[in-house]
């Protein structure tokens, strides 16, 4: 998309001279652009730069820009909501998802690098999280409540005296084993299931549903996924929704305020949230179990025509008793 230009596309902030070409090159690449990091910097006028950061240090940086919209888009499905960032969690972290805020899980072996672009037409600053095949696992764009002073810092590499100590030590992105909050064996809760989708997409965990029928993995038509979310949206039933990107899970919860679906396009809100799915293009519906606070918890969980987990709706964290047997009883429904 076309961004307004810059007075040196060989110079970064404060007209520091760029390096060559290399890992965190800045320069325009315009010959076979094949991914969206490419396709950005070989934009005529492109302005923004690349972040010489570690990406997940750049991610550890998230909550400091207070206001944004979040966005994740996995194939036939896109998420956005307004909030502000929670501090992203890895792979064996605890499970929080707290209304009005954006919550990530990451997985910073998938992720190659991070790009700041100035406003462009009626596109705001924007910060973008790259999959280590340059496609965007996560854009966060600024608001008018956003910390712009915030946002600068990343673009020189740089941040306050008291923004640095304000920056929570987020090291490897794990989570000691007393602070997490699934239950169950290993590999059959929730972090277990959510870690294998951030793993390698999913793929390899959809292979395993067919073996898993007497658990009561069940393949299911799409028309059926989209009667249940509708109904859940009907009786206003508390959910997690959660959509999968290369290295990257934007997870949200809050009680469903709608669910609409058009000729395979359907639009899923709840609270700040907004999940759009094209079910043209999802190729595979299953329903799954595993191991969540109130023990057994149903999933839907929705996998491209490549076999990799673009959505998953279930119920995570301190719903009440009613809230997830009558989630439950739902899912069970879909799969009979």
């Amino acid at each position: 998309m076309p961004e307004s230009p810059r007075s040196s596309d060989s110079e970064g902030p404060g007209g520091t001279p760029l390096r060559a070409c290399g890992r965190h090159c800045r320069c325009a690449r315009s010959s076979h652009a094949t991914n969206d990091l490419d396709t950005l910097l070989a934009t005529p006028g492109f302005s923004g730069s690349l972040l010489g950061a570690d990406v997940t240090a750049v991610a550890g940086r998230l909550p400091l820009l207070d206001q944004v919209v979040g966005v994740t888009v996995a194939g036939p499905v896109l998420m956005n909501a307004v909030g502000m960032h929670e501090t992203p969690v890895g792979s064996g972290g605890a499970i929080r998802c707290r209304p009005s805020r954006i919550t990530l899980r990451i997985n910073p072996a998938r992720l190659g690098s991070a790009l700041i672009t100035d406003p462009a037409a009626h596109i705001p600053p924007t910060l973008r999280l790259f999959d280590t095949d340059g496609n965007t696992a996560h854009a966060t764009y600024l608001t008018e409540r956003s910390d712009r002073l915030a946002f600068e810092s990343l673009a020189l590499g740089v941040g306050s005296a008291d923004e640095e100590r304000s920056v929570p030590d987020i090291g490897a992105f794990t989570t000691p084993e007393a602070d997490r909050d699934a239950i169950g064996e290993a590999g059959t809760d929730q972090v277990a299931q959510f870690d294998a989708i951030l793993d390698d997409g999913g793929a390899g965990r959809l292979t395993t549903f067919p073996g898993l029928r007497h658990s009561g993995h069940t393949r299911v038509e799409s028309r059926r996924v989209i009667a249940a979310l509708e109904h859940a949206a009907l009786l206003g039933m508390p959910a997690t929704l959660v959509t999968a990107a290369p290295g990257c899970l934007q997870m949200h919860h809050d009680q469903l305020d709608g669910a609409r679906e058009h000729r395979g396009s359907m639009v899923i809100a709840g609270g700040t949230c907004r999940a759009m799915i094209n079910f043209e293009l999802v190729s595979e519906c299953w329903v799954t179990w595993s191991d969540g606070v109130w023990g057994r918890t149903g999933s839907i969980e929705l996998y491209d025509r490549h076999g990799r987990c673009s959505m998953v709706v279930t119920q995570t964290g301190p719903v009440s008793m009613a809230a997830f047997e009558a989630w439950n009883q739902l899912v069970t429904d879909v799969a009979d």
